[in-house]
C-alpha cells in the first residue's frame, strides 16, 4: 500500500517562512583526495549533487491495517539543500565545496559539505550526511572538523544526530539541523582544541603501529585503511610527503588514519570516524599510553517532531 510521493515531505515547509535562505550547491572539490572517495566499496561510486536528484525516489508506505505512515523517504537533494542552508546561515558563510557518493544502486547516500571556519585557512567545518531509500539508514548528520592541507576530517560520536523516515520527518529534520547548527561554535571549538591538544601528545613509530593495530583488532578500521595509514605515516616521517605531518605526534597519527577513512563505505563511515576519534582521545588523555582504552559504542542522538 502506498501514499503520496516523498515530494510532499517538504511541501508545507517553506524555507523562507522559516527564516532560512536557500544556499546554492557548492562546486565539487578540485582535488581528488577531497572527494568522498570509496576505494574498496565495490557497490559505491562518487556522485554530484545533480546525480542525487537523478535517483528515483520510492513512494512512501503505510501500515496495512492502521493506514498510518510507515516509511516516508526524504529526497536526497532536499536533505542536502536543507543541511547546507541551515549551516550556511549559522556560520554566515557559503560552503567551500561539497561531494557525495551513492551505493547500492543509489539506495544509500553519503555527503560531505565543507564550510570555512572562522577565518582559519587550514581548517574548516564539515557537515557529513547519510541517508537511504531502502530503509537501511535513517537521515543522519554529523558535524566535524575538516583540515584543508590533506583534506582529512574529524567526526565525533558526540556530534551526531538522526531523524527516522516517519510521517513528521520534515519538521524533525528542520528542528534537528537547527539544533545542531546552534551548537556549531561549541562543536567546532571543541574539535579544534582537541586536535591542537593532540599535537602535544608524542607518538613514536612503534606506538603508531600499535595504534593502528588496536583499530584493526577492534574492528574499527579495515586492514586496508590501516596499511594505507602506515604508508602515509612513513612517507611523512621520511620527508617524502607533507612535512606538516612529519612530527611524531598523536595529531599526525590521526591525520594518517583519517585520510583513509574518507574511503569508508557510507554505511560504516560515521562509526569508523567516531571510533578512531574515541581511541585517539583516550590515548591523549593517558598521555600517550596504549593501555586502558575503553570500549566504544556509537549511539547517535535521535531527533523526533511531535505529531
Amino acid at each position: 500500500m502506498t501514499i503520496r510521493n516523498t515530494a510532499a515531505v517538504f511541501a508545507d515547509l517553506n524555507l523562507a517562512d522559516l527564516g532560512i535562505d536557500l544556499a546554492a550547491p557548492a562546486p565539487p572539490p578540485t582535488v581528488s583526495r577531497e572527494q568522498v572517495c570509496l576505494v574498496g566499496a565495490k557497490d559505491a561510486h562518487l556522485a554530484t549533487y545533480s546525480d542525487l536528484g537523478a535517483v528515483e525516489v520510492p513512494e512512501a508506505t503505510v501500515h496495512r491495517n492502521s493506514g498510518n505512515v510507515q516509511y516516508m523517504p526524504v529526497r536526497y537533494t532536499d536533505f542536502a539543500d536543507l543541511a547546507r542552508s541551515v549551516f550556511a546561515d549559522a556560520l554566515d558563510a557559503e560552503p567551500v565545496h561539497e561531494s557525495y557518493a551513492l551505493a547500492r544502486g543509489g539506495n544509500q547516500m553519503f555527503g560531505r559539505i565543507v564550510f570555512p571556519w572562522r577565518g582559519r585557512e587550514d581548517r574548516g567545518f564539515q557537515v557529513a550526511l547519510r541517508s537511504s531509500y531502502d530503509m537501511s539508514i535513517s537521515n543522519q548528520v554529523a558535524g566535524g572538523l575538516s583540515t584543508f592541507i590533506c583534506a582529512n576530517g574529524m567526526l565525533s560520536g558526540e556530534a551526531m544526530i538522526k531523524a527516522k523516515h516517519t510521517l513528521n520527518v520534515g519538521p524533525a529534520l528542520v528542528g534537528m539541523l537547527r539544533e545542531m547548527a546552534g551548537r556549531v561554535d561549541a562543536t567546532g571549538a571543541a574539535m579544534n582544541a582537541r586536535l591542537d591538544g593532540w599535537s602535544n601528545t608524542p607518538m613514536g613509530d612503534d606506538l603508531f603501529y600499535a595504534f593502528c593495530g588496536i583499530l584493526v583488532g577492534r574492528g574499527m578500521v579495515t586492514p586496508t585503511i590501516a596499511n594505507a595509514a602506515m604508508r602515509y605515516w612513513r612517507a611523512c616521517r621520511s620527508g617524502e610527503l607533507h612535512n606538516e605531518h612529519s612530527d611524531p605526534t598523536l595529531a599526525n597519527a590521526y591525520q594518517a588514519v583519517s585520510g583513509g577513512l574518507l574511503t569508508a563505505h557510507p554505511a560504516r563511515a560515521f562509526r569508523q570516524f567516531a571510533s578512531v576519534d574515541h581511541v585517539a582521545d583516550a590515548v591523549a588523555r593517558s598521555g600517550g599510553a596504549m593501555t586502558g582504552i575503553p570500549e566504544f559504542a556509537l549511539d547517535i542522538e535521535e531527533y523526533s517532531a511531535a505529531a
